[in-house]
């Protein structure tokens, strides 16, 4: 099993490097912000808000990030997006003011839209057809690991931060990360002679990317409705504390990257498209069963299964998408299937903050029936491709 992890490039090792960092500070700031704006009096409404922002402009600029990732180079455009990262980091942390918020999360999205197509195009390059799915696994795996430890730092390090707001400090912590996730990937050799030719978008191509994007668009409809909100929702149905909920996060972020390192294999033995579908298919059922868990530890239970089976699928997904285009389509194929994504997502956080107001319920049912249907719509149009 291990061999098939072994010869990657120096570079490739740098992005890992940079994923590992880049995942563990942003789950650490994913995790703390809606605790933070809460200890600020903002409600459920006001924070949906706030994430519909980034994820707006996030979506808008996918429209053209693929090509400016292209023009300034891989590297460059991720330096440029993780400059973005510290200042809105910095913005939210020093400047607690809603419309400064707002400033920060239109700045997290610029930096999202420029960071993700020129890593996952990079990444790409480092790999041959083969072993490109084990080289996303392995990223990824690396990633959901920092992603744990972030997630079990949000939830611990409020309780050892003295101070009128310790949410403020966290936050501070995962900011501070962030030069040195830049550093990584500042020692990533330029890339030299990628530069991809001027692409048409004909109408093959254009639904090739269409195929991918509807049922990412179903998924990103349905995690925006409810995912920003999980930690309030588990704090307030159950009234767990912090350091639980944050413990809960970590444990299945860590399950979910030792996971990732096995997928491959089973991919392997029974094709992407019974993995994707199996996986994802089955963590529908269980978003069904959560608002009706009687008690925390039922619940953690559910959530923790529901997360690694929607999660872990993600590099097979990814690396099966790559088969289908060339070199000089990759950029603008990656980024306008997470144009999709990031629009319907945007969309689910604005609607999910005014349902949780109403009801700790029906967000849960309204996002089972959305993956579902992805899970349904994405069988229907791969399931001959394998």
């Amino acid at each position: 099993m291990l061999r098939n992890y072994r010869g990657f490039s120096k570079d490739a090792k740098l992005v890992i490097a940079y994923s590992l960092l880049g995942r563990l500070g942003g789950s650490m700031a994913w995790f703390i912000l809606p605790f933070y704006y809460s200890s600020l009096g903002m409600s459920f409404s006001d924070m949906g808000v706030l994430f519909s922002i980034s994820t707006i402009v996030q979506a808008v600029l996918l429209l053209v990030s693929g090509h400016v990732s292209v023009k300034l180079g891989y590297r460059r455009t991720i330096l440029l997006a993780v400059g973005m990262f510290f200042i809105a980091r910095l913005l939210q942390v020093f400047i607690p003011e809603f419309w400064i918020f707002a400033i920060a999360s239109a700045i997290l999205g610029v930096g999202m839209a420029l960071e993700m197509p020129a890593l996952m195009s990079l990444l790409s390059e480092e790999a041959n057809e083969r072993n490109r799915h084990y080289l996303f696994s392995l990223n990824a795996a690396v990633g959901t690991i920092g992603s744990a430890l972030g997630m079990y730092l949000g939830g611990a390090l409020p309780n050892i931060f003295d101070g009128s707001n310790p949410y403020k400090m966290t936050l501070l912590v995962a900011t501070l990360l962030i030069p040195l996730q830049g550093l990584f990937i500042f020692l990533v050799s330029p890339v030299l002679k990628r530069e991809e030719r001027k692409l048409r978008l004909e109408k093959d191509l254009l639904v090739k990317i269409a195929k991918f994007s509807f049922p990412s668009a179903l998924i990103g409809l349905g995690a925006g409705v409810t995912i920003p909100y999980v930690g309030l929702w588990f704090n307030r149905r159950f009234g767990s504390s912090l350091e639980s909920i944050g413990g809960l996060f970590a444990i299945q972020e860590f399950i979910m990257g030792l996971g990732m390192f096995i997928l491959p294999m089973i991919s392997d033995k029974i094709g992407s498209v019974r993995t994707i579908v199996g996986f994802n298919g089955s963590a529908s059922l269980l978003i069904f069963a959560m608002p009706f868990s009687p008690a925390f530890p039922v619940a953690a239970v559910v959530y923790t299964i529901r997360t690694i089976l929607m999660n872990i699928v993600n590099p097979i997904w990814d690396a099966f998408m790559m088969r289908f285009f060339i070199t000089e389509e990759r950029s603008t194929a990656i980024a306008l299937r997470s144009f999709a994504w990031t629009t319907t997502y945007a969309l689910g956080q604005f609607m999910g903050g005014r349902i949780f107001d109403i009801s700790l319920t029906w967000p849960f049912l309204i996002t089972g029936a959305l993956y579902a249907l992805s899970m349904f719509s994405f069988w229907v149009l791969f399931a001959k491709e394998e």
